[in-house]
């Protein structure tokens, strides 16, 4: 997401550690979008190799020991990642609602034409800490709401401001509309020269929470938690398992970058183009069906679900 003085990447991070928990991920994510399985042939892959040893001499008597290691240790790895190809992860194409968030970054969009170009939602920025605003923030609400795109809130986090100035700050430019999508907190590290700081995983967590219920109660919808890669995995971790995650992975499938991590909203690109907009755009997907879609809309999608 934009920041007023950076453009953030947020993507560092290495991939974890693959377990069956991830397997079961991937075949439920598989049946849901209906991908054909890709299993991997180890059997056959072996059988060849066997094959294409050398049958004679003193090369038959070294392959006799050698190959046996070899291919037991191909049989092993095979079996270990065969369930990582079980299902290919599927792109962002393959989910069937599409949405992009704003900030004054876009200047004047025609949401019309955003409506048109096979867009449902939008998250636009209106808040950071407690003493900064989106100047775009008032016609953006309005007009995407007029075009038709749901629309919600986001407000970036600032480490250096108490949680409750910035509930009150968020509370003051963001009007009440119960048609709109639930607020966003957005978590991530910047390079901020005005606030350097990196609390403890115990204070961010205790800030949020103080924010969260503030504004689920204000607003009578729970937030969407938003985070990079890199904060997730410094911070986020195991945390607030019953709100609903939209992550920022523009260099990888949020399988691989977010390991078992249960999302629901992904940030694929902050390179994206679309009619109404002049310039790049962020871009993200819903992870679910048009008819999730609706339940999230009504508030009735759980986020086990």
């Amino acid at each position: 997401m934009d920041t007023h003085w950076l453009k953030l990447t947020g993507t560092k991070g290495a991939p974890r550690k693959r377990g069956r928990r991830r397997q079961n991920w991937l075949a439920r994510l598989g049946q849901k979008l209906g991908l054909k399985r890709r299993r991997v042939a180890g059997r056959a892959v072996a059988k060849k190799a066997v094959a294409s040893r050398p049958a004679t001499g003193l090369g038959f008597r070294v392959a006799r020991l050698v190959n046996p290691i070899a291919l037991g240790a191909m049989a092993l790895g095979l079996a270990s990642c065969s369930f990582f190809f079980d299902y290919e992860p599927p792109g962002p194409e393959a989910f069937p609602i599409k949405g992009i968030d704003v900030s004054y970054y876009q200047e004047d969009i025609d949401w019309q034409k955003v409506r048109r170009s096979n867009t449902s939602f939008a998250w636009i920025k209106v808040t950071e800490g407690g003493d900064w605003s989106d100047p775009k923030f008032e016609q953006n609400w309005y007009e995407a709401a007029a075009a038709g795109v749901a629309r919600g809130a986001y407000h970036f986090w600032y480490f250096c401001r108490p949680a409750q100035e910035q509930v009150s700050w968020f509370i003051e430019h963001v009007p009440y509309d119960p048609n709109a999508l639930p607020p966003v907190l957005d978590m991530e590290w910047t390079a901020s020269k005005t606030c350097p700081d990196r609390p403890s995983r115990a204070t961010v967590l205790s800030e949020m929470k103080i924010w969260l219920d503030a504004i689920e109660a204000y607003y009578g919808k729970r937030p969407v938690i938003y985070t990079s890669v890199d904060f997730y995995r410094d911070r986020l971790r195991g945390a607030f398992p019953d709100y609903h995650m939209w992550v920022r992975s523009v260099r990888g499938h949020p399988m691989i970058r977010y390991g078992d991590l249960k999302w629901h909203f992904w940030q694929h690109t902050e390179d994206g183009r679309i009619a109404g907009i002049r310039g790049r755009v962020d871009r993200n997907v819903f992870y679910g069906t048009k008819g999730e879609w609706q339940e999230f809309l009504a508030g009735e999608l759980k986020p086990e679900d």
